[in-house]
């Protein structure tokens, strides 16, 4: 319902350090992400354009996008222009698959030719498969052992695959398992799991949308990187 959602859309931005990862299951949340992917002058435009610029300059057919949520700029830009690239999108809720598959069903009637979808616990430490390109957006950090996670998926990834990660950068949230208090702290990790940066861009908050960034008292951005395996 209407008010449902409006409910919903206040717990998520102002409630940021009273909700763990549960918040994300309803079928509602789905509807506020995606809201909150389309406001203007938010940092979530920014990452969505950051990311679809970064992916622009990689030669890939196959990307998957781990813990995706809804879909963002990226697959729906590439689903209007019609491309052949195949995309995985990957969560842990069946709402995110509900959500998204009517959303991709009104931008086109033969999505499911190029997107397809897969169930998948990054706590369970499986690897996910090959691809050229592997997505992280705002997500590794809320799996319960992200370095475990990203040291095996580099490790198994094919030797020419792409990973672009979009970071917290400032205090961690309780639905988050890892903290990078500064930039600094990030590449180590990134270095650390065999990656190498080709290309990073800082995203920050807007307070006058963000609303959340008004009750963070320590410098809060997105650090978003594209990498390469050693």
């Amino acid at each position: 319902s209407e008010e449902q959602l409006i409910q919903e859309y206040g717990n998520y931005d102002l409630d940021v350090f009273d909700y763990e990862n549960e918040i994300y299951e309803p079928i509602v949340m789905r509807l506020v992400l995606h809201i909150h992917n389309l406001l203007d002058g938010s940092w979530h435009q920014d990452r969505q354009n950051t990311i679809l610029e970064f992916l622009k300059k990689i030669d890939f057919e196959t990307a998957v996008d781990v813990g995706f949520g809804v879909p963002t700029k990226y697959l729906r830009s590439y689903l209007t222009n019609k491309s052949t690239k195949k995309f995985t999108l990957v969560d842990i809720y069946d709402s995110a698959f509900d959500f998204a598959k009517a959303l991709l069903s009104r931008l086109s009637n033969s999505y499911n030719k190029t997107i397809n979808f897969e169930k998948v616990d990054m706590n369970d430490m499986k690897y996910i498969g090959d691809y050229d390109v592997f997505l992280f957006q705002d997500s590794i950090e809320h799996t319960k052992d992200p370095t475990t996670y990203l040291k095996k998926t580099v490790s198994l990834s094919p030797e020419n695959s792409k990973f672009i990660l979009s970071l917290p950068i400032g205090l961690a949230v309780p639905s988050h398992y890892i903290e990078f208090k500064d930039k600094e702290t990030a590449i180590k990790w990134l270095e650390d799991s065999d990656l190498k940066i080709e290309e990073s861009k800082d995203i920050f908050v807007n307070p006058k949308v963000d609303l959340f960034a008004n009750d963070l008292d320590e410098e809060f951005y997105n650090f978003i990187v594209l990498c390469s395996k050693k």
